[in-house]
């Protein structure tokens, strides 16, 4: 039986991209660097903020990896958007399963507006800072699953790339999809946020 839903941020509970691009435009002009064009900001949309930043400045420095992150307190943070059908959904699945997210997003920001609105249906957030590893690693998922006081095979993780597949597979949890794409390594996927409690009913089996 399924007992627990567990959810990314970026790309699923918040349409974050082109707010998350504004941002790290912001953070690396302010720290000194070339902002990044959409080109170069794609491919480290998914990354943690530690390794983005590596990446876009090309440096392996932690001190100055650090120097850039602080630059954070500088500049103004865009606001994100909820993803379409999250805010009733996100109501509709709090009164059957215990929710939590697991983000590579840093504590600080997991719940910024407008998911703040929804904090309360959650019972814990995993975040950067409380792992010593990140997915494609389940030490995330896991540490989600324990905090909630459930099994790794009675949560679904909801994801929107390969690395949240992997590490709900090596996990031990089901996955969903959620994405405008479907790709074939994901049996179950969905566009639309509104679908998920039919599919965890549905292709899931969940009781």
């Amino acid at each position: 039986m399924t007992k627990a839903i567990i959810f990314d941020v970026d790309g699923i509970l918040l349409d974050s991209f082109e707010a998350n691009f504004i941002l790290f435009q912001r953070l690396m002009d302010a720290a000194g660097y070339p902002p990044p064009t959409l080109e170069t900001y794609r491919p480290v949309f998914h990354r943690t903020l530690h390794d983005a930043i590596q990446i876009l400045a090309n440096t392996n420095d932690e001190d100055e990896t650090k120097r850039i992150q602080d630059c954070i307190e500088k500049i103004d943070t865009p606001p994100a958007s909820l993803s379409d059908g999250v805010g009733e959904t996100i109501e509709m699945l709090s009164k059957h399963y215990l929710l939590a997210i697991a983000t590579s997003r840093i504590k600080a920001y997991a719940f910024e507006p407008p998911l703040n609105m929804l904090e309360h249906y959650f019972k814990i957030a995993v975040t950067y800072e409380d792992t010593e590893k990140h997915k494609p690693d389940p030490e995330p998922l896991l540490l989600a699953a324990k905090q909630l006081g459930v099994i790794p095979e009675e949560c679904v993780y909801v994801g929107d790339v390969r690395n949240d597949f992997d590490a709900a597979h090596a996990a031990g949890m089901k996955f969903i999809l959620y994405s405008q794409e479907s790709a074939d390594w994901a049996p179950i996927h969905t566009n639309n946020f509104r679908e998920i409690p039919s599919l965890l009913s549905r292709q899931i089996g969940v009781n």
